[in-house]
């Protein structure tokens, strides 16, 4: 995947593809009456931890906006949220010597990680998502796992 989106996950059935997460029933929702343009790529890393993770930003991403002034919280924009706090988002200067963020820099997006760094990261935004939300990393846990 070439951004930090949640992935598309489909499998072969009957001769079709047919969803294998969330983020692809949703996206197969919106899909019209237009053919789309699909891209057939094997899938990198862990598929059950990125699984995990992207069900249980899902999950916790109503709740959060809740607890916020603003507008809504939306996954992508707490993955960034995440990424930004565990330290994953380089720092640009510019010309005027201002300083600002890349969130898109291709050197911290999720699917170069190694499998260790992810697996660290996503152990570690689970505890820090518990910690928001005042609940235990196990029952975030098991509503991903029920969610993915």
């Amino acid at each position: 995947m070439a951004d930090d989106n949640p992935p598309l996950l489909f499998r072969k059935m009957f001769g079709s593809l047919r969803p294998a997460n969330r983020a692809a029933e949703e996206a197969m929702a919106n899909v019209g009456e237009k053919p789309v343009r699909v891209r057939i790529t094997s899938v990198g890393g862990n598929v059950r931890r990125n699984g995990l993770y992207w069900a249980v930003l899902g999950i916790v991403t109503p709740v959060l906006s809740d607890q916020i002034e603003g507008d809504a919280l939306t996954t992508g924009l707490l993955h960034k949220i995440l990424k930004d706090r565990y330290g994953l988002v380089p720092v640009v200067t510019l010309p005027s010597g201002d300083k600002v963020k890349d969130y898109d820099a291709a050197s911290t997006a999720f699917h170069r990680m190694s499998e260790p760094e992810r697996a660290e990261y996503v152990t570690w935004a689970l505890a820090t998502l518990s910690k928001w939300l005042g609940c235990s990393v196990e029952d975030l846990r098991r509503e991903g796992e029920i969610a993915a």
